[in-house]
């Protein structure tokens, strides 16, 4: 199983990327699973908790910095995306 899933939501999709995808991703253990939303200019984050489900997802918007450490992405310590540069 990978540790982190990214899916590239549209609206046709929403649905299934936040319910179907969701609960299967957090079922089989996937430790971070995060939904873009392109239209909206956001990207939802999801961490597997030490109770085996999703906590609260920290959300960014275009203007943010998604940084290893800094945040819950705790795949790699040099992690880093600068969300102006995805949503061009």
């Amino acid at each position: 199983m990978p540790a982190l899933i990214i899916e590239i939501s549209s609206p046709s999709t929403a649905r299934k990327d936040k319910l179907l995808k969701f609960n299967k991703y957090e079922k089989a253990g996937v430790r971070e699973y995060w939904i873009v939303e392109p239209e909206n200019k956001l990207v939802s984050v999801f961490t597997l908790q030490e109770n085996k489900s999703y906590g609260r997802p920290e959300v960014y918007a275009e203007e943010h910095t998604i940084k290893a450490g800094a945040i819950h992405v705790s795949l790699h310590s040099a992690f880093e995306i600068d969300l102006n540069s995805v949503f061009v």
